[in-house]
C-alpha cells in the first residue's frame, strides 16, 4: 500500500462518483527477477522446440503481466472513503463502485502439491447490480490488505440499514444464504429458527452451520458463495443476541 495520489481521471471518477478522499492505492504485485528469468527461459525455450507455442506464450505474458506490459504495470486499486476506482487485471476501462451497495464474494485458495502449500490465490468479485462488475485478484499487491478493508467497507456502509430491515421483520438475502428474524433458511433445506442454530462458522473454505442436538451440519456453503461475508457473520452474530 502507498500513499494515495490518484491521477486527474481518477480523481474525476471519485468526484462524479461521491467517493470521497482517497484512502490507499495498490500497484500491481512486482515479479521478482529470479520469476522474471524464468518467463525469459520458458519464452525461449519453446520458441526453439515450437515456435508457435513460443509465440503465444510471450503474447500471453506481454499482454497480460505488469512485469512485461506497461500498459499492465500502470493498473492501479483505488479505494476512497465510499467506494473504489480499479483497472480490472484483464481488460481495460476503469470500474467504479460505491460500498453502500456492492455485492461483495470472496474465493481464496491454497493449493497443498506434493505436501507444499503453492502460493494463495486470492480472487473478489465486486459488483453493483446494473452498474457492473469487476474481478480483483492478486494481480494487486497486497491481497491480505486490501481483501479484509474491502469486507469491512462493505459493513461500515450497508450494516445499519440491513439492521433495520432485519430489525422491522424484512428478510435479507446474502447470495446462498437468507436471513431473517424467524431464522436461517436456505432454498434446499428450508428454515432454521435461531432457537435452535448452535453454531455458524467460517472454516476450510466454507460456511458452516450445524443444528442444536445433532451432529452432522445442517448446512454448508462455500465462502465464495456467500455474498457480503462480513456483513452475514455480523448480521447472524446481531440475531442470535437478540433471541437468546
Amino acid at each position: 500500500m502507498t500513499t494515495p495520489v490518484p491521477s486527474p481521471e481518477v480523481s474525476e471518477l471519485a468526484a462524479r462518483h461521491g467517493l470521497g478522499p482517497p484512502l490507499a492505492v495498490f500497484a500491481p504485485k512486482r515479479m521478482s527477477r529470479w520469476m522474471f528469468a524464468v518467463h525469459l527461459f520458458n519464452t525461449f525455450y519453446l520458441s526453439l522446440l515450437f515456435l508457435l507455442p513460443g509465440v503465444l506464450y510471450y503474447w500471453w505474458q506481454a499482454r497480460h503481466h505488469p512485469g512485461f506490459s506497461r500498459r499492465q504495470s500502470r493498473k492501479r486499486l483505488h479505494l476512497f472513503e465510499r467506494g473504489l476506482v480499479v483497472d480490472p487485471p484483464v481488460g481495460s476501462g476503469a470500474v467504479v463502485l460505491r460500498w453502500d451497495s456492492l455485492r461483495l464474494q470472496q474465493d481464496i485458495t491454497q493449493l497443498v502439491i506434493n505436501g507444499r502449500p503453492a502460493p494463495t490465490r486470492y480472487a473478489y468479485t465486486a459488483s453493483v447490480p446494473g452498474q457492473g462488475s469487476v474481478r480483483i485478484t492478486e494481480f494487486y499487491e497486497g491481497p491480505d490488505v486490501w481483501g479484509p478493508f474491502l469486507q469491512e467497507a462493505v459493513l461500515t456502509a450497508q450494516g445499519p440499514a440491513v439492521l433495520k430491515t432485519l430489525q422491522d421483520g424484512g428478510t435479507v438475502s446474502f447470495g446462498v444464504l437468507d436471513l431473517s428474524r424467524a431464522g436461517l433458511s436456505t432454498p434446499k433445506k428450508g428454515r432454521l429458527p435461531w432457537a435452535e442454530v448452535q453454531e455458524v462458522r467460517v472454516s476450510g473454505g466454507l460456511v458452516l452451520i450445524t443444528r442444536s442436538g445433532d451432529s452432522a451440519r445442517w448446512s454448508h456453503h462455500a465462502v465464495k458463495d456467500v455474498v457480503n461475508l462480513h456483513l452475514f457473520l455480523a448480521a447472524v452474530a446481531a440475531l442470535r443476541g437478540e433471541s437468546a
